[in-house]
């Protein structure tokens, strides 16, 4: 049997269905309130709200960014190697949530003081596992992967409270 690959084709499998998480932080819970409103989705086939859940300095830390969704695995699973964690469902927009902790033990003592999962599920068709998700050149050799630089919103748990910070100022 012989068989052809392109390297221009992405075989991927049917997507995933991820767990709803809620959120139990009163400030959290308005604060995605308050992200949704500001990036303004208003196509969620095309554009999606992505949460990363990150440890930084011994501090909770929440970003907030979006993205296409066509670009969420690539961009933000597999480039960046963040942990698919589940969604939060948000007043109808779901906001998918992921993480850089790679201890689900980690994960669960920082962050389910504010979040904790639920029994519901539901399917994304748009996160999925490429066939080809490290790159070739027109040679063979392997290609840097394309220049992605979002913008975030971060938000840290300092004092009890969540607050805005800022980087690289």
């Amino acid at each position: 049997m012989v068989g052809t690959a392109s390297c221009n084709y992405k075989s991927k499998h049917s997507g995933f269905t991820l767990q709803r998480f809620k959120i139990t932080n009163n400030q959290l819970l308005s604060i995605a309130g308050s992200i949704k409103d500001s990036m303004n989705i208003v196509n969620q086939k095309e554009y999606v709200i992505i949460l990363i859940l990150r440890n930084y300095n011994s501090s909770p830390e929440f970003c907030f960014t979006f993205a296409k969704a066509e670009d969420v695995s690539k961009d933000f699973i597999y480039i960046k190697n963040r942990r698919i964690i589940g969604y939060i469902q948000n007043n109808g927009i779901p906001i998918i949530v992921l993480s850089t902790e790679n201890s689900k033990y980690d994960f669960e003592m920082t962050f389910y003081k504010f979040i904790v999962p639920t029994t519901e599920v539901k399917y994304f068709d748009y996160i999925y596992f490429p066939e080809d998700q490290y790159s070739i050149d027109s040679r063979g050799f392997g290609a840097p992967p394309p220049f992605f630089d979002p913008h975030y919103y971060y938000y840290a748990c300092k004092g009890g409270k969540i607050v805005s910070i800022t980087y690289g100022k």
